[in-house]
């Protein structure tokens, strides 16, 4: 049988709690994606539109981040993204944390990850309003990524921006520059503003081996180094970024069709390398998947997907001036996709074998 998550976790789990403490957030994401579609979830009966009995399946457990049942809501996301974005020209930036920070990120989750959603917000209000770049405001979206794609911890921002933004008597701004802004300014500042609100918090808990004086020495050499800030090439509009960002959203860093072999003492995953273009294959023994698996465990009630400017929910009136700007219709809910039409696009939906009917309801038993 072809390994899965909840495969690995059910055959490991237990002996790595026995050697580990987690968090209870992570605990209890763990035995979710444990139990998904297995019988200690429950079951549901699919039946046709004619009331023919068509089978019982395990139910899901529905947990933001579990590799195998986050596929509907991934897409709903994405459907509510289209119908939100602007019409025009996108640009996709990427913010990425400093690696000599990841000791400090691994004490203090939670707030280093509002200091990063702070700082890039920052960054990106402070350019937008100054008249040498754009002078107005943009929409956009800005998600946290925790991983790199061997599951190694690597917190980056992705941000999704308009190129362009309206003034506050709701006319549409073009910027100044193709670029929208230099990526050298975005740099400095997204860094000193990291920096700057690091420092000056006394709540940190620290980890055993760094004082705060050696914190401090940290703050200060990375203020004089290079940060990374990638930006990528504008696209002409924000639906390709949103369509990759959904594959993340909901689902966390690894699928299952990822997982290619599992047994007592390891297992070995695929995953593409960017430095090759190339796909590569990371083996690990339980304990180091599964720590770098909680790595990357969304902490429950913290959203990881921010919206700002234009996009912001309390801007949709803006929004839709906006909208109407670029011959748009004014932003309406996006049609709720419902389980039947998702399967259907997947080509997914199985036939009723008496009737031949279509796939029509879930009992829960």
């Amino acid at each position: 049988m072809k390994p899965t998550l909840a495969t690995v976790l059910d055959r490991h789990l237990d002996a790595f709690l026995t050697n580990h403490k987690i968090p209870l957030y992570q605990l209890k994401a763990l035995e979710s994606y444990r139990c998904c579609r297995t019988d200690a979830l429950g079951s549901h009966s699919q039946y046709c539109e004619n009331g023919h009995l068509m089978g019982v399946w395990y139910s899901s457990c529905r947990r933001r981040g579990c590799a195998q049942c986050q596929g509907l809501a991934n897409a709903r996301w994405l459907a509510a993204q289209k119908a939100r974005l602007l019409s025009v020209t996108h640009h996709h930036w990427i913010f990425t944390l400093p690696h000599q920070l990841l000791p400090i990120w691994r004490y203090n989750r939670q707030l280093l990850q509002d200091l990063l959603f702070q700082a890039v917000a920052e960054v990106l209000s402070t350019l937008s309003g100054d008249a040498r770049y754009l002078n107005a405001q943009p929409g956009y979206l800005l998600t946290l990524h925790t991983w790199g794609r061997n599951l190694s911890l690597h917190p980056h921002i992705h941000c999704l921006i308009s190129h362009g933004g309206l003034d506050p008597s709701g006319n549409w701004i073009e910027p100044k520059k193709s670029s929208l802004f230099p990526a050298r300014v975005m740099m400095q500042l997204f860094r000193g503003k990291f920096l700057a609100s690091l420092a000056s918090r006394d709540d940190l808990v620290m980890p055993p081996d760094v004082s705060a004086s050696r914190l401090r020495t940290l703050i200060n050499k990375l203020g004089r180094t290079g940060w990374v800030v990638h930006c990528c090439k504008p696209y002409r509009h924000g639906r390709g970024v949103a369509a990759y960002l959904s594959r993340y959203v909901k689902s966390g860093p690894l699928n299952n069709r990822q997982i290619r072999y599992a047994d007592a003492h390891g297992i070995v995953f695929r995953y593409h390398d960017h430095r090759t273009s190339k796909d590569a294959h990371q083996r690990l023994t339980p304990s180091q998947f599964i720590l770098r698996l909680c790595d990357h465990i969304p902490q429950r009630g913290k959203p990881t997907i921010r919206y700002y400017g234009l996009y912001h929910a309390c801007r949709r009136s803006a929004l839709n001036i906006a909208r109407q700007v670029h011959g748009q219709y004014c932003v309406l809910a996006a049609p709720q996709l419902n389980w039947q039409d998702y399967l259907q696009r997947l080509h997914r939906v199985p036939a009723c074998p008496q009737c031949g009917g279509r796939l029509q309801s879930l009992v829960a038993r």
